[in-house]
């Protein structure tokens, strides 16, 4: 628990005393984690400052902390409740939290936007740089819609807590500005980001007048390899030239090389000449779950739309880089 989100879980025990103790979180999670018993006694000491933790032949006591400084879980009785199934739920998230920001700065766009119209659950992330654009359809769609901001620290912790080989229920509900989530019998509480998200639908362009169709691994791994040659690290710059037939990708740099890389495409329109970072273009392409994407181009500068051929509700939108080519 800290200021922001708080998670409780219960499990099935042999309780032979009721009580209460605040453990450190660490030092009692590393130690569960390379016990080789599969049980575990534990009791708080007679001197109510420590706890004992025996398992197998082992036996190992930490300080407790004062009860008294840790705050109490937050209500979770909360008002509007949704229900998605963990598939539906990791696929929203795996598609939509690559392209948040991860400046704690600009606190709006480091959340995934989340909302419900009628019987569609949207996710939207972005970082003013690139977008993506996640749509389902989901049956308990009668409670009223709403549009919300969810820290994407809380989505992570939603996936660590979809572990289970068998289907879980992901129960949402809302309740004074802040978001309750139950996996089973996870509790996760958490605040929303405040602030107004942008209207992401202004980014999208109405119409493209190009339009290429392109095999994703192997772009994916073109992208990936001639990235390396690239003077900016981690802002690896690609070059990338759609032709009728061809898609070629290409870069270099004075202290390293260069790199290119052909792969084949079907394309309606112009040839043109694109840059991009490598990362906002192999992120879209590692988590798409089809054989080939659609590419569609207006010019060297303005937006371009990546989206699976098979699966009409996920777009990613990425602004390209200006370069000379």
């Amino acid at each position: 628990m800290d200021l922001n989100m708080a998670i409780g879980c219960q499990i099935e025990a042999n309780v032979a005393e009721s009580g209460n103790i605040v453990i450190p979180a660490k030092y009692f999670s590393d130690l569960l984690a390379t016990l080789q018993s599969d049980e575990v006694n534990i009791y708080k000491n007679t001197d109510e400052s420590t706890v004992s933790i025996e398992s197998g032949k082992a036996n190992f006591q930490i300080v407790l902390m004062d009860e008294n400084d840790y705050p109490a879980f937050p209500s979770v009785d909360g008002e509007e409740k949704l229900i998605i199934s963990d598939e539906v739920m990791k696929d929203l998230i795996k598609k939509t939290i690559y392209a948040r920001s991860t400046d704690e700065t600009r606190p709006l766009f480091t959340g995934i936007l989340f909302e419900k119209k009628g019987s569609n659950v949207t996710f939207v992330g972005t970082n003013t740089h690139r977008l993506a654009i996640k749509t389902v359809e989901v049956e308990n769609s009668e409670e009223k819609d709403f549009s919300m901001i969810i820290p994407g620290r809380l989505l992570t912790e939603v996936v660590n807590n979809l572990n289970s080989d068998l289907p879980q229920s992901v129960v949402i509900s809302l309740h004074n500005r802040q978001i309750i989530i139950k996996i089973g019998k996870t509790t996760i509480v958490s605040s929303l980001v405040e602030g107004e998200f942008p209207d992401y639908r202004r980014v999208i362009p109405p119409k493209f007048e190009i339009k290429t169709q392109v095999n994703i691994k192997e772009l994916e791994g073109a992208v990936k390899r001639v990235s390396l040659f690239s003077a900016d690290g981690d802002y690896s710059i690609v070059k990338i030239s759609v032709k009728t037939s061809e898609i070629v990708v290409n870069s270099s740099s004075n202290d390293v090389g260069k790199g290119r890389e052909s792969v084949s495409c079907v394309t309606e329109g112009a040839s043109l000449n694109v840059a991009f970072n490598a990362r906002y273009i192999l992120d879209i392409l590692k988590n798409i779950d089809a054989e080939e994407a659609t590419i569609e181009l207006n010019n060297s500068l303005s937006p371009v739309c990546i989206k699976p051929v098979s699966e009409e509700n996920y777009l990613y939108i990425v602004t390209p880089v200006r370069v000379v080519f």
